[in-house]
């Protein structure tokens, strides 16, 4: 199969990803921050750790300057809704994505 649809995912998902996921699924099922029992702790501590990780990888000043958002869409509009003031000039192109575009 020849797959091009790689707009909003990436197929095939290597092996390790699909452990990773499986991992994630069995292990780290709960909200974390809302609950006290096991698996919502386990599930916040997964997520300081990689925050932890990304911090270290990029470089960060902390690993709290490590935002976590739902898919690019969102981490693109966060940050332009935070960067950007109104009456302020973006320059850009006509071959940026709507997610891009929209918010500016």
């Amino acid at each position: 199969m020849i797959y091009l649809d790689n707009a909003a995912t990436s197929w095939p998902k290597p092996d390790s990803v699909k452990q990773a996921m499986i991992e994630a699924m069995d292990r780290y099922g709960a909200n974390p921050g809302r609950s006290g029992h096991q698996m919502a702790i386990a599930t916040s501590e997964m997520i300081a750790r990689t925050r932890a990780g990304l911090a270290r990888l990029l470089n960060a000043e902390s690993p709290d300057r490590i935002v976590f958002c739902s898919n690019a869409t969102d981490a693109l509009n966060l940050a332009i809704f935070g960067l950007v003031r109104p009456g302020e000039k973006v320059l850009t192109s006509s071959m940026e994505h709507n997610s891009v575009r929209r918010p500016l």
